[in-house]
């Protein structure tokens, strides 16, 4: 691994005398002064391949959080690096509306807040100066006896036993593993080194008094003069927890407490740094991911009851955050976690300590090699409203700074947030080859996601618009739909060059501009692959079909005589070419010739044509009818279907279904076909082949897995009847299917068939959402489902689809209208006059509105982004196991299972209140009625009507 590394440290202190105004009074009963040294430190990380990142780690006690905008915007100017490869781990600085005057400590000095971003952005240029090509070591060493849980005094841990040898810890989960020791030396010597300790070190005392002393500054003045000229870079900001703000005790004892602390510390570092092993592997990645703003929501109406009932614990901050939103004021922040890999070993920060809890959780999901790391003292997670706040018996002076300056708003599932960032962050650096289990796969259709040229179409444009949008939606993966040139008789699947963008959806600088954009939030890309068929207009059907003798006649299947195939569109399959006497195939609309994969060319271009889109950077492909590669090289009639073999679930011209479709798609020769598409992906690391086949029996579809396919879809799920019964049996023929080590995609919704609120209503497709995302799947979303969006009827003279042109044919475009992203004109779809526009927009689009439902706590968008959250948060519900057990005929009911990760999904699929028999203690954390979070008692649980839940296990009697 080539890596290049800088160094960079400024010192923060204020002059002699100079405080933050407001704060010693705040502490006037726990601190004398705060003096202490303030240092901003910076680290620049370049790989060899591209990847570049510069964090610095500074204490911003009280100031605004607007400086760490004002820091990264000096940094970029200064160094030429783009903002989002630049991370401010500013310490305190609490990241929300985190202001000295909101938390009531009245305004910083003036002068010196003033000085405090060029100073700092002074470290991070220097570190990016200082990039010189570095080997990197990393170690881990034991520090015993430090803990990282607030509630400690609880538990009688004070100084005085620390000090005399009789620390013990009850809960072993409480301890971290010790101090990570990144060495980082050039031309064989030690050039620096970065010490972090991932969670907070606590010293409790028995007393309130006032106590001088530093313990990053202590430990990095040892560290320092152990090793003169290296430079120690403390990415926890943290670690400044065991300070004088919250040594309470006597002054003597806490000093005595802090050295000894601080000196066991950088003989932590000093170890690590002789034991450190050279670390091997992928060079540097780095990938940032924001958590959106309604995270650390402010309810104005919530927060103005919150003061007027009193509250006595944040009276201050809720008092000026209402003042400040009644004004206009935005006082909110977004938080982020970043991710750094650096071979094998993954780095994860974000920007709030909520318990200790998070970096538990963090390590299950991402393994040993992950370092957790937070960069704030915590405050922001222990308000007594939080389930793990403690009371102390009596008043406890350790309590008494957290709970006045913690910001209520936060939500009390803020961890689970932070989690689910934290897996996705770390889960988009590249590491895991098979990133797809458990993703969450977003099906965008271009055409109607989002108009960003302004001519009524949606586009690649606009669906860079919208990745912030997808991001924040918990998405993982976008398939983009058909975006090549094409006449778009059939949505754009009549492809007219698969090596060019037709010009309404963009360029091919269009399309490497949405791969960055994507790449830049984590987003995989995924792109059609259409090998069956090709337009009518593509160059070498223009060619096949110009001469019998044409080098490309044998590139399209030609026959003097049709058969009784039928097609999707209706009618024969088989189109007559007077110029040269023959019929060519066509199994969808007859501008769409079958293309021969029989023939040796043929599969030669199309696989080059699936390396050109991987070479551009695509992450996958979603493979168009895979099913129908090859027919029948004898080309037998199909026999007829015994009164008729309609598909009541599928948008299927009548004749279709009039026959059994045995000759004409799923012939054994396919399997070979698509094994060859799997090792052209197998070429590029960790890209994926997701399939696109008819309902077929389970048996017959676990055999697409055996032709190499990741991810085959299991359309049954489609066309089962919305009951408990059936998809029970179902979901147990799936997973019995599936064969060892293969994992599934499921969808509920897709551009070919009726919408899944048409189809449900309104509260059961709230219900549906729930089994969408929580199965042992990959579940694929369809554009606007997590609106609730239902099919709207499209007059003739409007329709895009051109299978219903045909006599007796049925339109798709019912379920493909435009995404509405705003009540205004257009649902903000399109700037353009409402006759362009691709399709007419919904009727409901006052109601079923990205913004609408942004603003609406019970919508179905937040329902979505509440079971993304808590899917990414859970190993359980990402990829662990399913079982299903009890449930009634009206709920289906099974249990996700990872490690000590468990959690119940119970779904009522009628609309009746019903009781269902549970085994399990534990507490609901999502409901599709609104319903206030609740406990579960072993025994029976009243669901309401369309009522699912999601709940979390913490004890399963059926185990005992």
């Amino acid at each position: 691994m080539t890596l290049r590394i800088g160094f960079g440290r400024t010192d923060l202190t204020p002059p002699l005398g100079v405080e933050l105004a407001g704060f010693g009074p705040f502490l006037r009963r726990r601190a004398t002064s705060v003096h202490a040294p303030l240092y901003a430190r910076a680290v620049a990380v370049a790989g060899a391949d591209g990847g570049r990142w510069v964090l610095v780690s500074c204490d911003l006690l009280g100031v605004s959080a607007s400086i760490v905008d004002e820091v990264v915007a000096r940094v970029a100017d200064a160094t030429g690096w783009r903002p989002d490869e630049i991370v401010v781990h500013a310490t305190h600085n609490h990241s929300g509306p985190g202001t000295v005057e909101n938390v009531g400590w009245g305004a910083p000095d003036e002068l010196y807040v003033a000085r405090l971003p060029a100073l700092i952005a002074a470290a991070c240029a220097d570190a990016v100066a200082a990039l010189a090509p570095a080997t990197v070591r990393h170690a881990v060493v034991p520090l015993d006896g430090f803990a990282h849980n607030r509630m400690l005094p609880r538990r009688g841990l004070t100084n005085a036993r620390a000090l005399d040898g009789s620390w013990t810890e009850p809960d072993p989960s409480l301890l971290d593993e010790g101090v990570h020791v990144l060495r980082v030396d050039h031309d064989g010597a030690l050039a620096g080194f970065v010490a972090s300790y991932s969670c907070h070190p606590v010293i409790c005392c028995e007393s309130t008094s006032a106590v001088h002393g530093d313990f990053p500054g202590e430990a990095l003045r040892l560290v320092e003069a152990a090793h003169p000229g290296a430079t120690g870079v403390f990415l926890q900001g943290a670690l400044g927890d065991l300070n004088p703000l919250y040594a309470h005790g006597p002054a003597d004892e806490s000093m005595i407490a802090l050295e000894l602390f601080a000196g066991r510390f950088a003989d932590a570092v000093t170890a690590g740094l002789a034991s450190a092993a050279p670390l091997t592997g992928d060079a540097v990645a780095v990938v940032k991911q924001e958590i959106p703003y309604e995270l650390a929501p402010y309810d104005l109406d919530e927060l103005r009851r919150r003061r007027d009932d009193g509250d006595d614990v944040a009276y201050l901050s809720l008092r000026r955050t209402v003042a400040a939103l009644e004004d206009g004021r935005d006082v909110r922040r977004p938080l982020w976690v970043h991710a750094l890999r650096l071979g094998p070993l993954t780095l994860l920060g974000y920007n709030v300590e909520v318990f200790h809890g998070i970096k538990r959780r963090l390590r299950e999901a991402l393994g040993e090699h992950c370092l957790v790391l937070s960069t704030t003292n915590g405050w922001l997670g222990y308000a007594p409203t939080h389930d793990a706040y403690e009371p102390p018996a009596d008043p406890y002076p350790a309590y008494e700074v957290p709970l006045i300056a913690c910001h209520l708003p936060f939500r009390l599932d803020i961890e689970d947030d932070l989690v689910a960032a934290g897996v996705r962050a770390a889960g988009r650096l590249g590491a895991d080859p098979q990133w797809w289990r458990g993703a969450v796969v977003y099906e965008c259709h271009l055409p109607s996601f989002r108009d960003g040229s302004g001519d009524g179409i949606g586009d690649l444009e606009g669906l860079i618009e919208g990745l912030d949008y997808l991001r924040d939606l918990g998405v993982d993966a976008v398939w983009t739909g058909p975006f090549y040139r094409s006449p778009l008789l059939d949505q754009g699947f009549d492809v007219a060059d698969y090596l060019d963008v037709e010009p309404v959806f963009g360029t091919l600088a269009t399309f490497d501009r949405l791969l960055a954009a994507a790449h830049e939030r984590g987003i995989r890309v995924i792109v059609d692959y259409i090998p069956n068929h090709t337009s009518d207009q593509h160059p070498w059907f223009v060619a096949s079909r110009s001469s019998r003798d044409d080098p490309k006649r044998d590139w399209y299947v030609w026959r003097d005589q049709p058969n009784n195939w039928t097609s999707e569109a209706g009618g024969s399959v088989w189109e007559y070419d007077a110029a040269t006497g023959q019929y060519y195939l066509h199994s969808h609309l007859v501008e769409q010739p079958d293309l021969n994969w029989r023939n040796p060319e043929v599969r030669k271009a199309l696989l080059d044509v699936l390396r050109f889109w991987l070479d551009r950077g695509a992450d996958g492909v979603r493979i168009d009818v895979a099913h129908m590669l090859m027919k029948d090289p004898e080309f037998r009639d199909n026999p007829e279907a015994p009164g008729g073999h309609h598909n009541e679930f599928d948008l299927q011209h009548p004749d279709f279904g009039s026959q059994l479709h045995v000759h004409d798609r799923r012939h054994p020769d396919t399997f070979a076909a698509l094994a060859e598409i799997r090792a052209v992906a197998d070429e590029y690391a960790g890209r994926v082949t997701i399939a696109e086949i008819e309902a077929m029996p389970w048996a017959d579809w676990a055999e697409y897995y055996a032709a190499g396919m990741h991810l085959p879809f299991p359309f049954r799920l489609l066309e089962t009847h919305w009951r408990a019964d059936l998809l029970r049996s179902e979901l147990d023929g799936l997973y019995a299917a599936l064969p060892d080590g293969a994992w599934p995609i499921v969808a509920l919704g897709n551009h070919d068939r009726t919408r899944l609120a048409t189809r449900l209503g309104g509260p059961q497709a709230r219900v549906a959402a729930v089994l969408l995302l929580t199965l042992a799947a990959t579940p694929c979303l369809l554009y606007a489902d997590e609106l609730g969006l239902t099919d709207q009827p499209v007059p003739v003279e409007r329709q895009r689809d051109y299978f219903a042109r045909t006599h007796g044919g049925v339109s798709r475009d019912p379920s493909r209208t435009p995404m509405p992203w705003t009540g205004g004109g257009n649902g903000g779809f399109s700037s353009a006059a409402e006759e362009d526009l691709w399709l007419p927009v919904s009727h409901d689009v006052a109601g079923l509105n990205v913004d609408a439902q942004l603003r609406d706590p019970a919508s179905m968008l937040r329902l979505y982004r509440a079971l993304t959250r808590l899917r990414h948060a859970s190993p359980a519900l990402r990829r662990g196991s399913i079982a299903f057990a009890g449930g009634t005929e009206s709920v289906l009911a099974y249990t996700r299972a990872a490690g000590s990760d468990r959690k119940l999904v119970l779904l009522n699929l009628t609309d009746r209140p019903v009781t269902v028999p549970v085994s399990a203690d534990g507490r609901v954390l999502v409901s599709t009625t609104g319903a206030t979070p609740r406990r579960v008692a072993a025994g029976e649980l009243g669901l309401a009507a369309d009522e699912a839940v999601v709940i979390d296990v913490e004890r399963d009697h059926a185990d005992h």
